[in-house]
C-alpha cells in the first residue's frame, strides 16, 4: 500500500506584494500590526519614510517600508532597542550594505554608482 506525505488543507501562502504597490498609512499598519500612531512616531524620528511626501496630504509606503516597519518593530519589542540604538543598528547595516555593494564592484573591475554611495534606508 502506498501512502502519500499529508498536507495541510489551508496551508499558509507567503504574501509577495507587487514592488509597486503603494499602501496607505492605514494599510501599512494593518499588515505590520502597528498602531498608526506609532508609524508616525517612527518618521518623525527618521527611522521611516513614506514613499510619497506627506505634504501632498496623505502618507504613503511600499513593501519595502512594510518589511522595515516589521523591522523597526522586531527591535523594539522583542529586542528591547530604544528608537536610538534603532535608528543606529539601520544606520550601520546601510553602511554594511553600501560597503559590500561597493567591494563587488571593485572585484569586477568597475566603479560603484553614485546612488551606493548615499542610499536611504533599505530593507535587507
Amino acid at each position: 500500500m502506498k501512502t502519500e506525505p499529508c498536507e495541510p488543507m489551508h496551508a499558509l501562502q507567503l504574501f509577495e506584494p507587487d514592488p509597486n504597490t503603494l499602501y496607505t498609512i492605514e494599510a501599512a499598519a494593518r499588515l505590520a500590526d502597528v498602531p498608526r500612531h506609532t508609524i508616525l512616531v517612527y518618521y518623525k524620528h527618521g527611522l521611516l519614510c513614506p514613499v510619497v511626501d506627506p505634504e501632498c496630504g496623505a502618507y504613503f509606503f511600499d513593501d519595502t517600508a512594510i518589511r522595515l516597519l516589521r523591522r523597526i518593530e522586531y527591535m523594539r519589542n522583542v529586542s528591547g532597542v530604544n528608537l536610538a540604538g534603532i535608528k543606529m543598528t539601520l544606520d550601520l547595516l546601510n553602511e554594511v550594505e553600501r560597503l559590500q555593494s561597493e567591494v563587488r564592484f571593485l572585484r569586477l573591475g568597475m566603479h560603484p554608482p553614485r546612488e551606493l554611495k548615499s542610499r536611504p534606508w533599505r530593507l535587507l
